[in-house]
């Protein structure tokens, strides 16, 4: 279906491009039909992606792997506990740096401290995003239908961008200061707006560790167009709030294992072989096939033959380049990896059609730049089966909570870290954050010390535990394979609870569908 569609969105613009190739020398209406059409396609994407982010957000389970242990880290800043202290059965905490708990902190007085109120701030960094790019383009071109090709591609790469924008994790708010911080810039008003756009940027960071390369790609474009002197303001202010106070604040801040988990852990996961070319360019490639060639261009031409104009864009295009390229060396990640160099590329991509239809007279003749349009919209198609939630959510949950309160005995369940309410898992601690200390190249994930100590209670057990598992245990992740040696699978049930199903991401997560029962019987002790 999804090739389909995108081979049709494809086709309509090749026919409407040609047919006007043909009839070029004559007056044709077929250009001001190929710009309404999509002018209709960019406004349908606008309205499926906010109509995706409406229906995403009471959502009662997780949409990603992660939301479950986001939660967490969420109550914990609300009240005011260290959000990376020494891991437990109970809570170990993910990679991430804090920033976007933090932001989050007001909107829980007021919506409550749960996964709508996360997602709400993830959309409202997706919707501030969206209006930068909308706001560059359109002052570049001074045009509003450029404009909406920016967003509405924009939109339209909702499942491209892995779908993170409108979930509870850091990426929306990563782009959204990494824009931000580079327009304020890009605007040049005063000093002062200068450094409020590199005070934006450095807080990229401190959402999400690759924002110091956009950072440096603000720090460098004011020392390029300022001179170092002059600079000098800029770069003070980056390393006492980027590198400074990480290292000297960051434990008393955050917790005793603030540096552990934001730096140790991460670090040890980048691998450096042919698969990461592989994985990037086939990524470009079947995702931006036109908008990356168009935005190469421009940045291209502007090195090429406007050296003495080069915009902030040109060096945040670089910089989120490089991040995408980085996020493939943790070959275990997801795709929303690419998100900021995916954005950049729809930003100075449409900025480069722009520029062919307004300065190549053959463009100008053929509408070449309305089929490239047509093209990089079928590229985002998705199947919207991977991304809909299912009408029957809510009545699946009430069944699961059901189920739980049913079963004598604490539940693990190692895909869902813990749930906003109803129930309480014990222990609580997510695979993903389990395997994350213990993954890297050359390492052994099988059987880890650490990984059995905080699952001591899951091993052994005071009371009746139970597992429960999006997949067979041994297929979860081999970090937790081992538990397979206690526990005897009681129940499969089957597509029972697939309306709570994670979204269809790089990875299908699944849904919570295999019932463990610990066996003493079966138990054996590892060395």
């Amino acid at each position: 279906m999804e090739t389909s569609v995108k081979f049709a969105v494809s086709l309509l613009g090749i026919i409407l491009v040609l047919i006007e190739m043909a009839q070029a020398r004559r007056k044709s209406h077929l250009a001001r039909i190929a710009h309404w059409s999509l002018s209709a396609v960019a406004g349908v994407s606008i309205l499926v992606c906010g109509f995706l982010w409406l229906q995403h957000i009471a959502f009662p389970l997780n949409l990603d792997l992660m939301e479950g242990t986001i939660l967490q880290h969420f109550r914990r800043a609300v009240e005011f506990q260290p959000i990376y202290p020494a891991p437990t059965s109970d809570y170990v905490p993910l990679a991430y740096n804090p920033l976007y708990y933090v932001l989050s902190i007001p909107f829980a007085w007021v919506f409550g401290v749960n996964l709508s109120t996360l997602r709400f701030v993830s959309i409202l960094g997706a919707l501030g995003s969206g209006l930068i790019v909308y706001r560059v383009v359109r002052g570049q071109t001074t045009s509003r239908w450029w404009g909406l090709m920016s967003i509405g591609l924009f939109a339209a790469a909702y499942s491209a961008m892995d779908a993170y924008l409108d979930t509870a994790h850091s990426d929306a708010w990563l782009l959204c200061a990494s824009l931000t911080g580079s327009y304020l810039i890009g605007l040049n008003r005063s000093r002062w707006w200068n450094l409020t756009g590199i005070v934006t940027l450095v807080a990229a960071f401190w959402f999400k560790q690759h924002g110091a390369l956009f950072a440096l790609g603000g720090l460098l474009f004011l020392t390029w167009r300022e001179g170092i002197r002059r600079s000098l303001l800029y770069w003070i202010t980056v390393v006492a709030l980027g590198p400074i106070l990480y290292i000297f604040a960051g434990d008393w801040l955050f917790g005793s294992h603030f540096h552990y988990f934001t730096w140790q852990v991460p670090r040890q996961w980048s691998e450096f072989n042919l698969d990461n070319f592989k994985r990037y360019f086939g990524f470009i490639q079947r995702s931006y096939p036109v908008l990356a060639l168009s935005s190469i261009a421009v940045f291209s031409w502007g090195l090429a033959k406007h050296r003495n104009q080069l915009e902030i864009w040109h060096f945040q295009f670089v910089a989120a380049a490089l991040a995408g390229f980085m996020g493939t060396l943790d070959h275990g990640s997801s795709n929303n990896v690419f998100i900021p160099m995916g954005t950049l590329f729809i930003l100075m991509g449409v900025l480069g059609l722009h520029a062919l239809s307004q300065e190549s007279r053959l463009a100008q003749r053929y509408r070449i730049y309305l089929l490239a349009l047509f093209i990089s919209f079928a590229a985002f198609v998705y199947n919207p089966q991977h991304v809909l939630i299912s009408p029957f959510a809510n009545a699946s949950y009430s069944d699961f909570i059901s189920t739980l309160r049913h079963l004598d005995g604490n539940v693990y369940a190692p895909s869902l870290g813990q749930l906003q309410r109803d129930y309480s898992f014990y222990p609580a601690a997510n695979w993903v954050a389990l395997e994350d200390m213990v993954r890297g190249p050359g390492r052994t994930i099988e059987n880890q010390p650490i990984v059995r100590q905080l699952l001591n209670d899951v091993i052994h057990p005071s009371r009746p535990t139970f597992i429960l598992s999006n997949y067979l245990v041994e297929q979860v992740t081999p970090a937790i394979a081992f538990l397979n040696d206690y526990y005897t699978l009681e129940t499969d049930f089957g597509d029972r609870f697939e309306p709570l199903r994670c979204l269809i991401k790089r990875f299908d997560h699944g849904y919570p569908r295999y019932l463990y029962r610990y066996t003493a019987a079966r138990a054996v002790d590892h060395p």
